[in-house]
């Protein structure tokens, strides 16, 4: 199978801006001037990642992928996909639950800033891999190629940046692969569901929703048992177990996806 594009270079690169753009040191600033480190830290990423929406958007206008992205569109064509996928929300307070952490002494306020941070991150990411990258993949492939191809191509940039996560003070690699297969195929259902939604914005929106209730543990009160420890391995497990059923619901749309009904949607709308 093909998997060559002409459009790869430039989709690194794009990648690799998104990357210089998470440097920007907002919160280091913040923290810097006498903002406790939690606050100073969401605050910072919430500002990153309005520059790199704002990025993200001025490419995707320029490049005239803006029909193809559904960067207009609020509300997306097939309601029910964007409903499916928000098990993941749910499973996040389920593993709070079961596992007995404790969130008696968090603040309302720092719950706002998370979940303010998290639709940051939601939406910033939505718009680069899937709202850029993923129409600039498209325009590359040779017409022999099937459409997976560059849906695939774009989901590894985006799960292959995970290992990043490698440099992390905590971090365990069986768990950090774990997150590369699990951002990976996020990618993949994440990347059909736009073609069939035709809406940038409630994709983001989702993804930061998903991403706000599995994030709970980040918030300043919140109490681990010890004992979650041990469960990192399973944790990691778990979570590339629970993103396929979401994985299989998507590729069954993509066959309602015609490669001609979709490049027709790049360019037509340019900026020059």
């Amino acid at each position: 199978m093909n998997f060559s594009n002409s459009k790869m270079g430039s989709s690194i690169a794009m990648a690799l801006v998104f990357l210089l753009l998470l440097l920007l040191p907002f919160g280091d600033l913040l923290e810097a001037s006498g903002m406790e480190t939690f606050k100073a830290q969401q605050l910072g990423d919430i500002l990153k990642n309005c520059v790199i929406i704002i990025y993200g958007i001025l490419m995707i206008r320029r490049l005239g992928f803006v029909r193809i992205s559904g960067l207009k569109n609020t509300i997306p064509k097939y309601p029910i996909l964007l409903i499916v996928p928000l098990y993941f929300a749910l499973l996040g307070p389920l593993w709070y639950f079961y596992f007995g952490y404790e969130f008696h002494n968090i603040a309302a306020a720092d719950v706002i800033i998370l979940l303010l941070a998290m639709l940051g991150v939601g939406i910033s990411e939505e718009v680069i891999f899937r709202g850029l990258i993923l129409p600039n993949l498209l325009k590359g492939s040779s017409a022999e190629q099937p459409m997976l191809i560059p849906i695939v191509l774009a989901a590894l940039l985006f799960g292959v940046l995970h290992f990043l996560n490698l440099f992390n003070a905590d971090a365990q690699f069986p768990t950090v692969i774990a997150q590369v297969i699990y951002a990976t195929f996020f990618g993949i259902a994440f990347g059909i569901i736009l073609l069939r939604s035709k809406s940038l914005l409630a994709l983001g929106v989702l993804h930061g929703i998903i991403n706000f209730f599995n994030s709970l543990d980040d918030l300043p009160g919140a109490v681990e048992p010890a004992k979650m420890q041990e469960y990192a391995i399973h944790e990691a497990v778990f979570s590339v177990l629970v993103v396929i059923p979401f994985l299989w619901y998507a590729l069954r749309q993509l066959p309602s996806i015609k490669r001609q009904d979709v490049l027709s949607q790049i360019d037509s709308d340019q900026l020059v």
